[in-house]
């Protein structure tokens, strides 16, 4: 009997090193939420049906992600006239993806535009329902990856731009916060589901969404003509109105920024008294309406702002 045990008790401590190993080794996969269809690191351009539409939106998976742990999630916009793919080739967000160890997503707007506050096209005049189908992304990569429910964030440019401060107005309740390239909240009030922290950049010299904003050419005309913005809210008006929504204190912190060659003067400021979020201006003096360094199809000066955007935003903004 006792050689019996013996035995027993030799083959079991023989088993207990590769048992532990099994435990160990299972656990980051149970601790995952995704059980079928998860997203491994690669490239993806996922179609759906919603709303009755087919919409599409590309997804990149860093190579560091392994689903044991969970990453950060973003949304980032592409402008008017342009889609997916091109926001994916020039914001930067692709490059700190791969650097940082988030999902990103790249929506594509219906007929190459969004539905924002005054802006832009089809997608505005006929009135589509893009926070919806944000908000079905977002839900669809929490259950294919182990995204962190607490740091999903958006930003865009242009009218992407303003797609992303529409949802800090109606999707603060998934979304932690929004960083706009190049589009104000272009509205004085909104009533976000709980606080949350955004920013706007913007240069003085833009000429297509003006930094100062601006009036419809026309007496009698509308500030949106069937999804053309006639007039816009200036962005030292959308970050007043960000302070009155988000009830902040006055104080306001300010920040030179380096002047480059010819961006004397631009500045970063910020309130940050608003209970627990922030939201501020980063102002680029003689920017122009496209911000992201290296962009080149509207021009051949690669040199856009003194300040890189993409990394820009996940130094100061999304904080991991």
């Amino acid at each position: 009997m006792k050689a019996r045990l013996s035995r027993f008790a030799r083959g079991l401590a023989a088993l207990l090193p590769a048992m532990l190993g099994f435990l160990f080794w299972s656990a980051p996969a149970a601790a995952a939420p995704c059980q079928i269809n998860c997203l491994t690191p690669g490239d993806y351009s996922i179609t759906t049906l919603h709303g009755g539409l087919l919409r599409n939106y590309l997804v990149h998976v860093p190579a560091s992600y392994d689903g044991s742990r969970a990453v950060p999630l973003l949304l980032d916009y592409h402008g008017f006239s342009k889609d997916a793919a091109n926001e994916r080739q020039w914001s930067g967000q692709l490059a700190e993806s791969d650097k940082r160890g988030f999902i990103a997503v790249w929506p594509n707007g219906l007929v190459l535009s969004w539905n924002a506050y005054g802006c832009c096209f089809l997608d505005n005049a006929l009135n589509i329902d893009d926070v919806s189908f944000s908000r079905a992304v977002i839900a669809a990569m929490k259950g294919r990856a182990n995204i962190d429910a607490n740091r999903v964030f958006v930003t865009g440019i242009s009218n992407g731009g303003g797609m992303a401060q529409r949802m800090a107005c109606e999707a603060a309740d998934v979304v932690r916060a929004a960083v706009s390239v190049s589009y104000p909240l272009n509205r004085e009030n909104c009533t976000p589901a709980k606080p949350i922290s955004v920013w706007e950049i913007a240069g003085t010299a833009d000429e297509t969404i003006g930094y100062y904003g601006g009036t419809p050419p026309l007496p009698l005309l509308p500030n949106n003509l069937l999804g053309v913005p006639l007039g816009v809210q200036g962005a030292r008006e959308s970050l007043a109105a960000w302070k009155r929504i988000l009830g902040c204190s006055d104080t306001l912190h300010r920040e030179q920024l380096p002047d480059g060659t010819r961006y004397a003067g631009s500045r970063f400021e910020e309130y940050r008294g608003c209970g627990g979020v922030r939201t501020g201006l980063v102002t680029i003096v003689n920017g122009e309406h496209v911000l992201y360094n290296g962009y080149t199809e509207l021009g051949s000066d690669p040199d856009k702002a003194p300040i890189d955007v993409a990394p820009f935003i996940w130094d100061r903004f999304f904080t991991m």
